[in-house]
């Protein structure tokens, strides 16, 4: 049986009560990884920026995705001593030497404080360093498979055989 996959885009947010596999490539970004031990469960939201001001609910921000990510569970019926969370990204990459913000450091920030103030166990954190990070995630399983992108092509990136 062929388990079905998807990438997922800056902004993105998945939720599954089936095997799936999500993959994304991040750079300042933050993936947050979440999983239902008791259920089976798991999803993933990916995030460009730390917060939305009120005028913009959009899980392109941290604050709103990580917390979507986790409304989505308690929905689904999962208790919060089941649920474990991964934090994935937020490399300090630089665009311009002119314009240097710290946008990866507050996205680590803002997952890590709203997994904690929702009381989620924190499984693992692979955040930080100056490349970007390719993450495949199982969601019945719970495998998480990170890799540094600091010897990959581009092109490999999206080469499904990789």
């Amino acid at each position: 049986m062929d388990i079905q996959q998807y990438f997922l885009n800056p902004g993105e947010l998945v939720f599954s009560k089936k095997e799936i596999i999500i993959k994304t490539v991040l750079g300042s970004c933050v993936a947050v990884v979440m999983h239902d031990l008791k259920n089976k469960t798991g999803g993933m939201c990916h995030y460009l920026l730390p917060e939305a001001d009120n005028q913009a609910a959009s899980t392109k921000f941290g604050n709103i995705a990580v917390q979507t990510l986790i409304n989505k569970f308690l929905n689904s019926n999962s208790s919060i001593d089941s649920l474990e969370a991964s934090i994935i990204g937020g490399a300090f990459i630089i665009f311009d030497e002119k314009e240097i913000f710290f946008i990866g450091d507050q996205n680590i920030e803002v997952a890590t404080k709203i997994l904690k103030r929702n009381k989620i166990r924190i499984k693992s954190v692979n955040t930080g360093g100056e490349h970007g990070k390719k993450v495949v995630y199982n969601t019945f399983s719970n495998k998480l498979l990170v890799s540094g992108l600091e010897l990959e092509h581009i092109d490999d990136l999206y080469n499904e055989s990789k």
